[in-house]
């Protein structure tokens, strides 16, 4: 037997226990949540006085799911393969709209009958990394809609920037909870006018029971 025969033969068996021994280090999946979650609070709930409302379907763009979303130019975006939302963005979508809406305004939560409803749609959940820095990013398309047509529709974005270090990821945590309390607040009040100047036949469909 040559001894390029003999060596070829020791390497064949010696892969396997190299690929036995040799493991790669685990992934380590770090959660977050955005702080305005955490750290909001109310003091006082309005007159439940004024106009019904249904809060709708809440949905979201099929790539926001728990795992966190980076955007590098207005037409990439990639996912982070450690970091992690503790739930979908759109049920963080859905209690910012509720506090704005029904905790801060007067708004009544309407439950069942007629009355103008919410249905919101999540377009960005982003972090945008940009030369000059990062940033956060929500978007929410939303329609107020009554049995017979569209009353309100339209796009909302928020920027706020990452303050601190832009690579750590707490800071972009920080950033997406202003972004996202900051878009439910302008939401919240666009729709809250529109509601309280309503006509008197979406008054009338408002205020049924």
């Amino acid at each position: 037997m040559t001894i390029a025969k003999t060596l070829s033969i020791a390497l064949l068996l010696a892969l396997p226990g190299c690929a036995l021994t040799s493991k790669a280090d685990p992934l380590s999946v770090r959660y977050f949540t955005p702080k305005w979650e955490a750290a909001s609070r109310v003091s006082e709930r309005p007159s439940a006085e004024g106009p019904r409302l249904r809060l709708g379907q809440i949905s979201s763009s099929s790539h926001l799911r728990n795992r966190i979303v980076y955007r590098s130019s207005d037409v990439e975006v990639a996912m982070y393969e450690d970091r992690r939302w503790t739930e979908k963005p759109e049920e963080y979508v859905r209690r910012a709209l509720a506090q704005a809406l029904f905790e801060e305004r007067p708004l009544v939560q309407a439950l069942a009958g007629a009355g103008p409803t919410l249905d919101v749609e999540l377009l960005a959940f982003d972090e945008v990394q940009r030369k000059d820095g990062r940033a956060a990013r929500v978007t929410l398309h939303y329609a107020v809609q009554d049995d017979r047509s569209v009353l309100d529709a339209q796009s909302i974005t928020v920027e706020v920037e990452i303050r601190g270090n832009p690579r750590d990821p707490e800071n972009m945590a920080a950033a997406m909870g202003a972004a996202l309390h900051d878009v439910a607040e302008r939401l919240a009040s666009r729709v809250a006018s529109r509601l309280t100047t309503a006509g008197p036949g979406e008054a009338q469909a408002s205020a049924a029971p």
